[in-house]
């Protein structure tokens, strides 16, 4: 990925585009819009696969701006994040062929599930704070996103399509355990930054 960003930077700093000193900027753009990609890509072959296509359109409708948004769990290489979000989508497609439950708590627990991402909001990458200000814009898109989704279930419980409610239904579920998975990662990473050295000498504190 970084020998195919490095040569789109090349290109576009020849034409003129941007200036030498946004070589880093640019590149880095490009790694995250080619991993992105492929990352699609990989999941829609599965969904084509599984013969699933309207299925899987459906979960990124759901699942990316609420990952954009709400944030959740960051891996330290994009290998091992590949393959994890590769599973994760195939196990949530194939789940919703065999998951039966009633309506009624099918819209329960989906309210309920977006409650607790609200409340779980923010779960921040440590690699890039988000200030107050940005902060704030982020989780009025995700307040919208979340009124959106749930106006999606509900026109699904209307049309009866219980399997279109379920896959809604199971991507939050996954949402939330990225979340949770995120704030427990960036725990742990603030109490193995803090110096050992930091801790304060009770005997003196008399």
């Amino acid at each position: 990925m970084g020998e195919i960003a490095k040569i789109f930077t090349n290109y576009i700093i020849c034409k003129g585009v941007i200036k030498e000193e946004e070589r880093i900027i640019y590149e880095y753009g490009f790694i995250l819009a080619l991993e992105t990609c492929l990352s699609l890509i990989i999941s829609f072959c599965i969904a084509c696969m599984l013969h699933m296509e309207v299925e899987g359109i459906l979960f990124f409708v759901i699942f990316i701006p609420l990952r954009s948004y709400a944030g959740g769990l960051h891996l330290d290489h994009y290998g091992s994040c590949l393959i994890l979000s590769c599973l994760t989508f195939s196990a949530i497609l194939l789940t919703i062929e065999y998951i039966k439950l009633p309506t009624n708590m099918v819209f329960v627990i989906l309210v309920s599930l977006e409650l607790l991402i609200y409340y779980l909001y923010p779960v921040e990458n440590v690699n890039r704070q988000v200030e107050a200000e940005e902060n704030r814009f982020f989780k009025k898109r995700l307040k919208l996103f979340l009124y959106i989704d749930l106006f999606i279930a509900i026109i699904f419980i209307l049309l009866k399509k219980d399997r279109y409610l379920i896959l809604v239904m199971t991507t939050f579920v996954m949402v939330v355990i990225t979340m949770i998975l995120g704030k427990y990662k960036n725990n742990r990473k603030e109490v193995r930054d803090i110096p050992q050295d930091s801790e304060c000498n009770c005997d003196n504190s008399f």
